[in-house]
């Protein structure tokens, strides 16, 4: 009888001491984090990629705290190992693009669960954003601008139109990105583009003053960081 009491009082106490959730096991967490650029018009701005380098965390059970931390690899991955089994809460900070605030941050996160001593789960792959300016990509687009002078409604001759403005914009935004100016044959080269849709445009003259300046536009799209865009020759009128 006391044998068996004494084994009760054991077993009563190993259930007792099992470990809660944190370090100490066998089990582990690994997972990829990935980045989606957002530009100034909350569009997505190219592909996917690796985070790397970004701080993920790892809540033990229901603590609601970061009890642990690690950092990306080059291609987005991180692990967490020396897990013990339960429940597990792992998340990351994304910028907010929609926020005014300065370094605006959203959680992102997700449950595992390690039902096993020797379990070895893959989390869903998370996804973060990153608010970027439209020059803070390694796109480029280059043009050439003539200028064409005319008496009346006759042409005259063509030139390179040296030191004339050229206008960036978003495709379907009124704003002005920036302002560049051709060199003395008429060549232009925009770059540190972020991927996206974009125009740009030149001033030309009308025939008749009142009517005002016509814009030559010309539309493109920088579609990843090692995008170079070759435009046809804007043509502008001279009167």
């Amino acid at each position: 009888m006391k044998k068996i009491l004494l084994l009760v009082s054991v077993i009563g106490i190993c259930v007792a001491c099992a470990p809660d959730e944190g370090k100490g096991g066998l089990a582990s967490i690994e997972g990829v984090v990935m980045t989606q650029n957002i530009n100034s018009l909350q569009e997505k701005s190219g592909d996917l990629y690796p985070a790397t380098d970004a701080d993920v965390y790892i809540s033990y059970g229901e603590s609601g705290l970061a009890d642990d931390k690690g950092r990306t690899g080059y291609n987005g991955k991180y692990k967490f190992s020396n897990l013990t089994k339960g429940d597990y809460t792992i998340f990351v900070y994304s910028d907010d693009t929609l926020s005014n605030t300065k370094y605006p941050k959203l959680t992102f996160s997700q449950k595992v669960s390690l039902d096993k001593k020797k379990s070895e789960a893959v989390a869903d792959t998370m996804i973060i954003y990153k608010h970027v300016d439209y020059d803070g990509g390694g796109g480029s687009v280059k043009g050439n601008v003539t200028e064409t002078y005319y008496i009346g409604s006759k042409a005259q001759y063509t030139i390179p139109a040296p030191d004339a403005t050229v206008f960036l914009q978003f495709a379907n935004e009124d704003e002005i990105l920036d302002r560049y100016r051709t060199d003395g044959k008429g060549n232009f080269v925009i770059g540190n583009l972020i991927p996206g849709k974009y125009r740009l445009f030149v001033l030309s003259e009308n025939q008749l003053p009142a009517d005002g300046d016509s814009a030559c536009y010309r539309s493109f799209e920088i579609v990843s960081n090692t995008s170079s865009v070759v435009l046809d020759t804007i043509k502008t009128k001279n009167y």
